[in-house]
């Protein structure tokens, strides 16, 4: 298990091209490796990432501002999921610009954009699962203070051949406990403070917090700080051939 804390890395934001990045865990690279690769993404006003692919799986999670990805609207809290070598876009921020987090238990070679001249010889095998959920609606602070037992949504709801891949979101109430789902039978998770505080291992995590569990970690206890938390929970799908290789 990993942990990455937002307010320490939040500092280090730089400009990269148009857009703004925090890195929260490893670091750009244009070779594919088994490590970790997390980041912030705030895209200025009216920007625009053309249709692409990446060869690795990931989650993106939208977290301010406004825009669309492909025929879909962001509304916050939106989630999008998107297997390796599966084509999504193009990503249009509005006039608000865009903020979103990309999760990826490897790290990726870099973007292939779809008008790639012979893309498609850069494929390769893929079940091509693309998910947007629905929007998520984060408790106002009066309400998460006040809540009295712990809720367990589902975002993206596992569907037959997903292989594990699912997103809840876990709310509870002040200095509230539970234990995060089983790693075990998926493809390991990202765990993302959206709103109060998570207290783990003697650390203190607010938003927009990491902490990455392994298939082969036990599912950690989940201990909201004294104005409750609010936290999701983004499970990769079993790596298949591909995955295993990186």
């Amino acid at each position: 298990m990993q942990a990455s804390s937002y307010a320490e890395n939040e500092p280090k934001r730089f400009r990269r091209g148009q857009s703004w990045k925090v890195n929260l865990f490893g670091k750009n690279s244009d070779i594919a490796t088994p490590e970790l690769q997390a980041f912030r993404i705030d895209l200025n006003a009216h920007q625009k990432l053309d249709s692409h692919f990446h060869i690795v799986d990931q989650f993106q999670v939208f977290i301010a501002g406004g825009g669309s990805i492909g025929r879909d609207q962001v509304h916050l809290v939106t989630v999008h999921y998107a297997d390796h070598h599966t084509g999504y876009g193009p990503l249009i921020a509005s006039a608000q610009g865009l903020s979103y987090l990309t999760l990826r238990s490897k790290t990726d070679a870099g973007l292939v954009y779809l008008t790639t001249p012979n893309v498609r010889e850069k494929l390769k095998p893929t079940k091509r699962r693309h998910r947007v959920s629905e929007p998520v609606t984060l408790s106002i602070d009066p309400v998460l203070r006040n809540r009295s037992e712990v809720s367990v949504e589902t975002v993206i709801e596992e569907q037959p051949g997903d292989d594990g891949m699912n997103v809840k979101v876990i709310r509870l109430g002040p200095s509230m406990t539970t234990q995060a789902p089983d790693p075990s039978e998926a493809g390991g998770q990202y765990l993302i403070v959206l709103n109060g505080s998570l207290l783990l291992d003697g650390q203190t995590y607010t938003p927009y917090s990491l902490v990455f569990v392994r298939p082969t970690d036990e599912a950690p206890m989940l201990s909201a700080g004294e104005g409750g938390a609010e936290i999701m929970i983004t499970q990769f799908p079993r790596e298949d051939e591909w995955m295993k290789s990186i």
